[in-house]
């Protein structure tokens, strides 16, 4: 993997001026060498980053019996999501080798901590299969490849009670979000939508929550 570099002069960025945050503070966002402004993508996804982390640990410090490997897991996860957020919101397309490398990864470091293989199967079939149906149906004019491969990661990671609600939750938050901007004149009705980033922030919220969400909606209900 080649080390970080400017965006601007391609110079390869000194290892005491990669510190997160730390380095942009002291630098003034700017490139040592070059001087030009560094973008403020970067100190704010460092920023957004440092929360999570100190979130998965504050959440799993109110639970009487916690494992190191939750928070370790959790935090791994959390830098794969936010990577496919800013990636996908960028870029409007997904790393094949992001998703499926971290799909291999979190299903065999799942089972090696006892995780339900059928939970996880059916949910990546579930996640994969609802994309890929869509892709079929429209020859690729709904959803991308790369929405197939984030349906396969979230099977893996939520199971397949979660998954279905991760996507119900997308569709909502996707559906509010699309209707603000064409509101505000910001996107129109036939603009790409990087929907990566409605999956991702799904994703989050029913690793988190969704439990209890459902156990909610179910005594509403019954």
């Amino acid at each position: 993997m080649e080390r970080s570099e400017c965006p601007h002069c391609h110079k390869q960025i000194k290892w005491y001026d990669n510190v997160p945050l730390v380095s942009y503070i002291l630098l003034r966002g700017k490139c040592r060498e070059c001087k030009n402004k560094i973008s403020l993508q970067y100190p704010i996804v460092e920023f957004v980053m440092a929360l999570l982390f100190v979130f998965v640990f504050f959440y799993y410090s109110s639970f009487a019996t916690f494992s190191l490997f939750s928070i370790i897991r959790d935090c791994l996860v959390l830098f794969v999501l936010t990577f496919i957020f800013v990636y996908d919101t960028k870029h409007l397309e997904v790393s094949d080798a992001v998703t499926l490398g971290a799909s291999l990864l979190f299903f065999i470091v799942s089972l090696f901590f006892g995780a339900n293989w059928f939970d996880m199967t059916l949910g990546a079939l579930i996640g994969a299969g609802f994309f890929l149906l869509q892709f079929v149906i429209s020859k690729g004019k709904w959803v991308g490849g790369g929405d197939i491969r984030i349906g396969l990661l979230m099977g893996i990671l939520l199971g397949w009670k979660l998954t279905i609600l991760a996507l119900w939750i997308a569709y909502v938050v996707g559906g509010i979000f699309s209707i603000i901007l064409v509101l505000m004149k910001k996107k129109g009705m036939k603009t790409e939508v990087a929907f990566g980033t409605y999956l991702t922030v799904a994703t989050f919220i029913a690793m988190f929550w969704g439990t209890q969400i459902l156990n909610w909606y179910f005594r509403l209900i019954f």
